[in-house]
């Protein structure tokens, strides 16, 4: 390689480079980039010294020179550099000794930093208010690698648990303490939590403090770099949720008691309305009139259709909604065995899906049931011939509830008007209908058919 290449070379280099007299101190060679660097133009450069555009004093700038001669080594550091203007920028300064044709040499290589110093300064100030958010954060967080060396923990961990950064220098340690007996099972957990490469939660896990309070936390972790060694760091988060399931565990409880007390009321109401119908059995016998004595049965079966849903209700996993099919099914089973014991001539058609309704719609349409059912029994069948009773009750889905009621015998009398329709069992359903804001009508021209519509 001839001359020429290494003047190429110095002259493209990217790196600001000069070549200074051993003796005199001043600058016998510069490249572009040095020129471009100290912004001075090419016809002084060569009047200047390093005190010139090194932000030393003279006797700073000799020490470099000396450190160079006595130790025979390269002199690396950075340093302020002055340009022409007069503004200070970082470099990187290499200042090293060659022996040319006799002489001493000093070749010095200066490389502008300020960028890269600006980015670490921008880097650390960030690491600052990051570490700064860490310590500060409400709530537990533990930094710590994948091998589970723990790096940090930031306060909130260490006031509600009482174990400071010296006390769980591993995750091992962390989880013998805080997790006592259960530790073994707790390492496999924790495990997952701190080598996982996404993102991961554990939810609701027993934390005992130093002082042996007992904490319920919620765990979530992720990756949050690497360090030098490529060891990956974890971030871990604790959400303190003992409160909470104190007051989840208050209202299970609260919740439990209102259950048992609910169950207690309708335990009682069934039994206040056995009683009722108990009493209305005595004294029917004290009547000999059969139209008062059928009176006297009658209320008993209403009644009874009311003692039916709380017994249910008694028996529900829910104190407040019972299941319609099962209700209307058994209650009609009774109400036959009441009128109409010998069921070889009765069909009964029954078309009720699995419907959950509240008590303010059971016993009304309950009672409905049992008025339209025993007057078939009663009056719709005279000449004993077979008959058909149906029963329908669906929701459709904007809430609109409709209870259809009917048979195929020998109908309702002519011009009947619901307002007024002179019997009790009538004026029950018109009254029960009212109840449930809704509205009954008689339809079809066969047989006694009573639709209720109404809203839930």
């Amino acid at each position: 390689m001839n001359e020429s290449f290494f003047q190429t070379v110095f002259e493209q280099a990217s790196d600001g480079i000069v070549l200074i007299d051993g003796s005199s101190r001043y600058l016998l060679e510069a490249n572009k980039a040095f020129e471009e660097l100290v912004g001075y133009p090419e016809e002084l450069l060569f009047s200047l010294t390093l005190n010139d555009f090194i932000d030393l004093s003279p006797v700073g700038i000799e020490m470099l020179y000396k450190h160079v001669l006595s130790r025979n080594e390269q002199y690396i550091g950075e340093l302020k550099c002055r340009r022409s203007d007069g503004s200070l920028i970082d470099v990187e300064l290499r200042l090293s000794l060659l022996h040319f044709e006799g002489k001493e040499v000093f070749c010095a290589f200066i490389r502008d930093v300020t960028m890269y110093r600006h980015v670490e300064k921008d880097l650390l100030e960030t690491g600052g208010r990051f570490r700064q958010a860490v310590f500060s954060a409400p709530f537990p967080i533990m930094i710590h690698t994948e091998d589970g060396v723990v790096v940090m923990i930031n306060s909130e961990w260490s006031r509600r648990t009482g174990y400071s950064f010296k006390d769980i220098p591993t995750i091992d340690a962390w989880v013998k303490k805080a997790f006592g007996a259960e530790s073994v099972s707790m390492c496999d957990k924790f495990g997952f939590l701190y080598k996982t490469k996404a993102p991961c939660t554990y939810e609701e896990l027993p934390v005992t403090t130093n002082s042996g309070e007992k904490l319920v936390w919620n765990f979530s972790s992720a990756p949050a770099g690497v360090l030098p060694d490529e060891r990956r760091l974890f971030i871990t988060m604790a959400m303190d949720v003992t409160a909470s399931k104190h007051t989840e565990a208050d209202l299970e409880s609260s919740l439990h008691e209102k259950d048992v007390m609910l169950r207690e009321v309708h335990h009682r109401a069934k039994n206040n309305m056995q009683v009722i119908m108990s009493l209305l059995s005595l004294q029917s016998r004290y009547v000999s009139n059969p139209e008062t004595q059928d009176f006297f049965k009658e209320s008993q079966e209403r009644v009874r259709a009311m003692v039916l849903i709380h017994e249910m209700l008694c028996n529900s996993s829910s104190q407040a909604r019972i299941d319609f099919n099962e209700y209307a099914r058994g209650l009609v089973g009774s109400i036959i065995s009441a009128y109409s014991p010998d069921q070889s001539s009765l069909q009964v058609e029954m078309r009720i899906g699995r419907i959950m309704v509240s008590l303010d719609i059971a016993v009304p349409c309950g009672l409905i049931i049992h008025e339209l059912v025993s007057n078939s029994l009663k009056h719709g069948f005279p000449d004993v011939r077979k008959g058909t009773i149906i029963i329908d009750f669906e929701r459709d889905e904007s809430g609109l509830y409709t209870l259809v009621v009917g048979d195929n015998g020998i109908g309702l009398p002519k011009g009947l008007n619901m307002e007024m329709p002179g019997t009790l069992g009538l004026s029950l359903i018109n009254t029960l209908t009212k109840q449930l804001q809704g509205v009954a009508e008689f339809v079809g021209t066969s047989g006694t058919v009573c639709k209720v519509s109404f809203r839930g």
